[in-house]
């Protein structure tokens, strides 16, 4: 059964176009608008203008680079023999990289995430925080591709035999070094469910 990568490529890469197109067209009118007004504004909010504008060139050029990253590395294969997964089972898990060309290395990890609790009670301060992290973390494979050759291993993942917590949410997390910089990651969710007493 393969696996479908949540969220795509192409759904993040939109994502972050639409952030990027609405943050340099505020910022694009507002100095516009300043210009205008060239001598009733402060140097403070010139300055801050011109931060705004470069940090809006900056968004632009991340994603041209990432389109150029999408278009030239296509997401990885992963297939697993087991559809729905419960605690303590293992399945194989195949992972298939046709065009390894421009990954310098490429790695596979079961990964579990979940919400953890902090808290902090300081004799009347107290303060609780929620945050969604990684609860559990196993590398399954690591390895470096040989040139012009698919990459096509298959390896054992092993659920553990109880929760690490409480409503967990796995995936197997594909990340690919390129070999021109940067490091991509691809999640692909996993069904797994509580056994049945």
């Amino acid at each position: 059964m393969r696996l479908v990568r949540k969220p795509s490529l192409w759904s993040d890469l939109i994502a972050r176009l639409l952030f990027a197109l609405l943050w340099t067209a505020f910022f694009v009118v507002a100095s516009y608008m300043a210009w205008h007004r060239w001598e009733a504004i402060s140097g403070f909010l010139i300055a801050v203008l011109t931060i705004c504008n470069l940090i809006a060139a900056g968004l632009i050029a991340d994603v041209i680079v990432r389109f150029a990253r999408t278009v030239g590395h296509a997401e990885p294969i992963v297939e697993i023999d087991h559809d729905v997964l419960r605690y303590g089972d293992s399945a194989d898990v195949h992972l298939l990289e046709l065009h390894p060309e421009s990954i310098a290395e490429i790695g596979m990890k079961l990964v579990g995430e979940c919400w953890s609790k902090s808290m902090t009670d300081v004799s009347e301060y107290r303060r609780t925080v929620r945050a969604y992290s990684r609860c559990y973390e196993e590398e399954l494979i690591r390895m470096t591709p040989a040139p012009n050759e698919p990459l096509n291993p298959t390896v054992k993942l092993q659920l553990p035999k109880s929760p690490p917590s409480e409503g967990v949410c796995w995936k197997l997390v594909v990340d690919s070094r390129l070999r021109r910089g940067g490091v991509i990651e691809h999640p692909f969710p996993l069904r797994v469910r509580e056994a049945i007493a």
